[in-house]
């Protein structure tokens, strides 16, 4: 009896631990996006990295270049050049409501756990380019700097209601 109770209890213990594991991914990975894409915004703004996080002069095209990349990564779905995207901009579908638009928009993105998975890979892809291309004090500079990171972009990580999916279209599609 008390076996069994000690295996259930460590059950438990390693369900509820790989969610908070899981929980903690998602958050990496959706701040690395907001960090990508403030930084690439304010690169193409001004043509300097306004919060240097380390990167001398040589490296920073190929910074640009692989945070250009990863971008494109997260955002394959919803970029401006996506199924999604063309759907929800195509003038044939202007006779619908703008509701109906984006939520039939939003069934072109894969199903919401496909879709965790894939932004949790991509964020661990880009954690190891960081660190095996720039160093571990890089890496370490742009995990801080993507707790404070802030960008009227998101990953579709969770379903959206009715108003959230309009947002997320019209922010993405424009």
């Amino acid at each position: 009896m008390k076996y069994r109770a000690l295996v259930s209890i460590t059950l438990l213990f390693l369900l509820f631990n790989q969610g908070v594991q899981a929980q903690d991914s998602l958050v990496s990975a959706e701040s690395s996006f907001r960090y990508i894409a403030t930084t690439l915004d304010k690169f193409r703004a001004t043509g300097r990295l306004v919060n240097n996080p380390g990167i001398d002069g040589a490296d920073l095209e190929h910074f640009i270049a692989l945070l250009d990349d990863f971008y494109q990564q997260f955002s394959q779905g919803f970029n401006s050049d996506s199924a999604m995207c063309q759907f929800y901009r195509d003038p044939e579908n202007g006779r619908m409501t703008i509701e109906q638009r984006a939520e039939l928009s939003f069934s072109y993105l894969r199903e919401i756990g496909a879709r965790l998975e894939r932004y949790i890979s991509i964020d661990e892809d880009f954690q190891l380019a960081l660190e095996q291309q720039f160093g571990s004090i890089l890496l370490r500079n742009i995990t801080a700097a993507k707790a404070t990171a802030i960008s009227n972009q998101r990953l579709p990580s969770s379903n959206f209601d009715e108003a959230a999916m309009i947002n997320f279209a019209d922010t993405m599609c424009d």
